[in-house]
């Protein structure tokens, strides 16, 4: 009964914040609009049309999204909505900071807020899940340590201002740039997207069965674990990568560990076309909600003994 409890409790957690961002994300073109008219008002009338345009159809798209709880929704929602802070913050300084103070600061924290919960745990736990089927429950599993801050960063940056700057060229009426600047962002956006979205195709699957890690950056294809097979599934030991193998690929927090009762042969990912299969008697991840995964795994009849 408490495991069903956590689960519930987890469930919640899940719905609460991503109605939370739903309704932001709704009231922040109320607020952020005189920021942008006043930033638009001395610019050219074409600007001021298509750019408006521009911002209701985008803002619509990514409402829609939220509405549609995917793994394909996770990618667009973790690049569009952060993306309303830098605009906002460009429109400011454009002039929009001569708005009132009211709509500046009220535009400034929803967009900030709306960033950071496109990327909180129970949001991606509630989009990827989406996906599922039947009596699966899916789980993300962590950002690479090595890919955490700098890179992810760049790579976002990269998707926004490629599907961004050719467009304003082409609406202020400056065609040579902004056909240059479409013909080279378009594709480096789709390229950057791509790679990104590996990242929300990361997931530790529990089906009836047993436990699936759904990892294509750590494993050359889904490797399932029967619940039978398990003699214990929870928080790591401090000495557990001496003796389990590591697939939490340098993630940052809380590590699992999956303890096996008889040796499993997985095959790991390299670089190379050779096929490798190791053979392991425990193994680690680093889901993004270990709690809830935990709970989980109680619930599906794992021991964390």
């Amino acid at each position: 009964m408490l495991s069903r409890a956590c689960v519930a409790t987890f469930g919640a957690v899940n719905l609460v914040e991503l109605q939370l961002l739903r309704v932001l994300w709704l009231v922040l073109p109320f607020v952020a609009g005189p920021v942008f008219e006043a930033a638009m008002d001395d610019g050219e009338r074409s600007l001021q049309v298509g750019g408006g345009i521009l911002l209701w159809v985008v803002w619509g798209a990514l409402l829609i999204t939220l509405m549609v709880p995917r793994t394909e929704s996770l990618t667009v929602i973790r690049v569009g909505i952060p993306g309303a802070l830098p605009l906002l913050l460009w429109a400011l300084l454009a002039g929009g900071a001569d708005a009132e103070a009211a709509f500046v600061a009220l535009s400034t924290a929803i967009a900030a807020i709306c960033g950071l919960l496109a990327w909180r745990p129970p949001i991606g736990d509630a989009f990827v899940d989406g996906s599922s089927y039947g009596d699966e429950r899916r789980f993300l599993l962590r950002t690479p340590g090595a890919l955490a801050i700098g890179p992810l960063f760049v790579v976002c940056a990269v998707i926004i201002a490629g599907l961004t700057i050719g467009p304003v060229y082409l609406l202020t009426q400056q065609w040579v740039a902004g056909v240059i600047f479409v013909a080279i962002g378009l594709p480096a956006a789709w390229s950057a997207g791509k790679a990104l979205h590996r990242l929300s195709q990361r997931w530790l699957v529990f089906v009836p069965a047993g436990v699936v890690v759904h990892d294509k950056t750590a494993l050359r294809e889904p490797q399932l674990f029967r619940v039978e097979d398990v003699s214990s599934f929870g928080p790591a030991h401090a000495d557990a990568a001496d003796n389990a193998e590591d697939l939490t690929l340098g993630s940052m927090g809380l590590v699992l560990e999956a303890e096996l009762k008889t040796t499993q042969k997985i095959i790991l990912n390299s670089a190379g076309s050779e096929v490798e299969t190791t053979e392991i008697d425990a193994f680690l991840v680093a889901p993004t909600r270990p709690g809830a995964v935990v709970a989980e795994a109680i619930d599906r009849g794992f021991s964390t003994a």
